[in-house]
């Protein structure tokens, strides 16, 4: 267990070298971090390696450091940051920078590469509009051992599927062994470099674009403040900064502000900083949004099925259930529909959310029905059963006249004049002819099949 006095001796440490704040509630971290390394070094104990610290051993001030920052990073993480690149700062800086071809992007704690690498993917796709342009990615990291992972773009199978496109993964990489590497021609367009935050910006040069994203947060307030007031020095009137979800410059630095209906990049709060367009990012955006609503259970984001749209009536057929070979009459001329490809429904069909049938069979079995001549229904088949004239029939059993077998997702009708369908659980059938009964006393079970939905 960590004494309180070496606690706070390791965190003033850790904070000096890399800004990193370290609270009280990290004990338990920095010392499951601290452990290995007093392993590898044959320390005994926490003690003996802070102690090894205290007397001022550089390279192990190193491999503390190292060891307790974050190198959590995957491809195209958080997706909209990406999004954000491709449609609105790309674009703009193409338009911008058209007579000096020239574009500089940092990645400020690359980590092991998957950011500075998913950009450069992007800027592939643009390659025939980037066509005789020098473009410059620089990815930094304060961890020396972080950056020959990137540097070498070899990833495991769980990292490429963190995020990464599987086309994308087929176009760049190559299968090493167990791994995947980056192909040479994205890993050439990444330039790494050892980097502190906390260090002097200025030899870096000018950026158009800056992706200081998740870093933040392990700041302090000053720092935060320090660091975004000295990223902005970098930067032209029309650039770009790009911060975490969790991160933010309100309340910390005047000198960015956010863009307009876009969350987690800002521009420059100067005078020069120009309107961009977004109508392609908001397309974007809103395309995806009605994708997800569609594809979401139970959402109601996308256009109402075939079915439950209002059908031609007296003229049309039924529409059966996908899968299901279903035929079926009403009104004047019976015809058969399958789902998904719209439906007609008589006269007096009655809707189902996922599409009932005045007549409806089992796969391979065919139900048929007469207009308007009341002496057959529809023909229900089960596998094992034996059939029914004008009714629908349990296994084992035959009928002749219009009773019903309810069954949980669909119902078996005859049709007169117009056909309807009989919902599940509603005690009642349909009658064909001039008779029809209804099984008696029957109850449906809405505990194992649910409630049955109103009519539309």
């Amino acid at each position: 267990m960590m004494k309180p006095d070496d606690f706070e001796f390791v965190s003033r440490l850790i904070k000096s070298k890399s800004g990193l704040v370290l609270s009280q509630d990290k004990t338990y971290l920095l010392e499951s971090r601290l452990m290995p390394i007093a392993r590898k070094r044959g320390l005994k104990d926490l003690t003996e390696l802070i102690g090894t610290l205290r007397g001022g051993d550089r390279n192990l001030v190193e491999e503390v450091v190292d060891a307790m920052t974050t190198n959590e990073s995957f491809f195209f993480r958080d997706t909209k940051p990406f999004d954000q690149f491709r449609h609105v700062v790309l674009p703009h800086m193409i338009k911008t920078r058209a007579s000096k071809k020239h574009l500089r992007i940092w990645c400020a704690a690359a980590s092991s590469g998957q950011e500075p690498y998913s950009l450069a993917m992007i800027l592939d796709e643009f390659k025939s509009q980037l066509a005789g342009w020098r473009i410059d990615i620089v990815g930094t990291d304060i961890s020396r051992e972080i950056l020959t992972k990137a540097r070498a773009g070899l990833y495991s199978q769980f990292e490429v599927q963190r995020g990464l496109p599987i086309g994308l993964l087929v176009k760049y990489f190559q299968k090493k062994e167990d791994q995947w590497q980056i192909s040479a021609d994205i890993r050439s367009k990444v330039q790494y470099k050892e980097f502190n935050l906390l260090e002097d910006f200025r030899p870096l040069g000018q950026f158009d674009v800056v992706y200081c994203r998740n870093v933040l947060i392990y700041f302090d307030q000053p720092t935060k403040s320090d660091v975004l007031s000295r990223v902005s020095a970098l930067m032209p009137d029309d650039g770009f900064l790009f911060l975490g979800g969790a991160e933010t410059v309100l309340g910390i630095s005047d000198k960015f502000k956010p863009l307009a209906r876009q969350r987690g990049i800002y521009q420059l709060n100067r005078p020069g900083a120009p309107e961009v367009d977004l109508t392609a990012l908001e397309k974007a955006q809103a395309g995806a949004a009605s994708a997800a609503g569609a594809a979401a259970p139970g959402g109601l984001a996308f256009q109402k099925p075939k079915h439950m749209q209002t059908g031609a009536a007296g003229t049309a057929g039924t529409t059966a259930r996908p899968a299901v070979g279903t035929t079926g009459t009403t009104g004047t001329a019976g015809t058969a529909t399958t789902r998904p490809a719209g439906s007609g429904f008589g006269t007096t069909s009655t809707q189902r959310p996922l599409g009932t049938t005045p007549s409806t069979t089992r796969p391979g079995t065919t139900g048929t029905g007469s207009t308007g001549s009341g002496t057959t229904g529809s023909a229900f088949s089960r596998p094992s059963g034996s059939t029914g004239t004008g009714s629908t029939t349990r296994p084992g059993t035959t009928d002749t006249t219009g009773s019903t077998y309810r069954r949980p997702l669909g119902t078996g009708t005859g049709a007169g004049a117009g056909g309807t369908t009989q919902r599940p659980g509603t005690g009642t059938s349909n009658t064909s002819g001039s008779s029809g009964t209804t099984r008696p006393s029957t109850t449906f079970d809405r505990s194992r099949f649910g409630k049955p939905d109103d009519k539309k």
